[in-house]
């Protein structure tokens, strides 16, 4: 297991960070943020689409299909245990452990395939794709969604200051010499030519937002959920002192009582299987 793909499985041992995450976005938006609408409006998802969900993570996007009562399959992938023993439990859902860049589907399997903020777990991205694209129908529709690269610039700023304060390095992309955790690097910049270098095109939906955050404490718990994808786990001596640098930072921000406005964005790409 490549390092990339082990910090992967450590971040994602649990599911709590993840849900922390999530209710955060939802909770502290400026505006409403409903990532799963956007990519079903982005793929023209119809009731009767065998759908495979890649990096399932909270299994939320399939269960709100399941409720729906959509009609074709609903599968979910996820290389973390805790993500499918969660999604196991939802009726008319299918959950499966498997690795992205190596699907356990035969060839056009699936009439939509979405990545949904999950390709910077992936060692090899391209290979991810290039899966994604061998399990489609013809015709059949990819949604690939990743952050803006600058998304966020306070709460990773204050993430950044936090561990280098106490000894941790910094995330590192894919290919940058360093001796922090390494990342891939897959974001708005590149992810349109990625996708395009395995369907032939690509179309980029961007979606622009922020979080507002009233108070410090919403801002530290967001940061403390990021800690073990900065190299601080769980069982870490000295986590405790990364989070109060945490707590003293994010107090500071609010000097003169608030509100802190943090940009964030992300896009959603598009792309349809050639047929036949």
């Amino acid at each position: 297991m490549t390092d990339l793909a082990a910090l992967a499985r450590r971040q994602y041992a649990s599911l709590d960070p993840l849900t922390v995450r999530v209710r955060t976005h939802q909770r502290y938006s400026a505006r409403p943020d409903d990532v799963d609408a956007a990519v079903r409006a982005a793929i023209g998802l119809t009731p009767a689409d065998d759908v495979l969900d890649v990096g399932c993570g909270t299994g939320a996007f399939l269960r709100t299909l399941a409720e729906e009562g959509h009609l074709g399959q609903l599968i979910g992938l996820d290389a973390s245990p805790a993500a499918v023993s969660a999604l196991a439990a939802a009726p008319g859902v299918t959950a499966i452990e498997g690795d992205a860049q190596r699907l356990p589907f035969d060839d056009a399997t699936a009439d939509v395939v979405t990545l949904r903020h999950m390709l910077y777990h992936v060692p090899d991205p391209l290979a991810a794709l290039r899966e994604a694209r061998r399990v489609l129908r013809p015709g059949g529709r990819l949604a690939a969604v990743v952050n803006v690269d600058t998304t966020l610039p306070t709460l990773m700023g204050l993430l950044a200051t936090a561990v280098a304060t106490h000894g941790f390095a910094r995330p590192r992309p894919d290919g940058e010499v360093g001796r922090g955790p390494r990342m891939a690097s897959v974001h708005d910049g590149n992810l349109p030519t990625l996708v395009q270098q395995i369907f032939g095109y690509a179309e980029t939906h961007r979606h622009d937002n922020e979080l507002v955050f009233p108070a410090p404490e919403p801002m530290v718990e967001y940061a403390v959920s990021c800690l073990v994808g900065w190299g601080v786990a769980d069982d870490e001596p000295r986590r405790d002192d990364v989070i109060a640098t945490l707590t003293e930072k994010a107090a500071a921000l609010f000097a003169d009582g608030g509100p802190v406005r943090d940009p964030k964005g992300y896009v959603i790409v598009t792309a349809v299987a050639a047929t036949a």
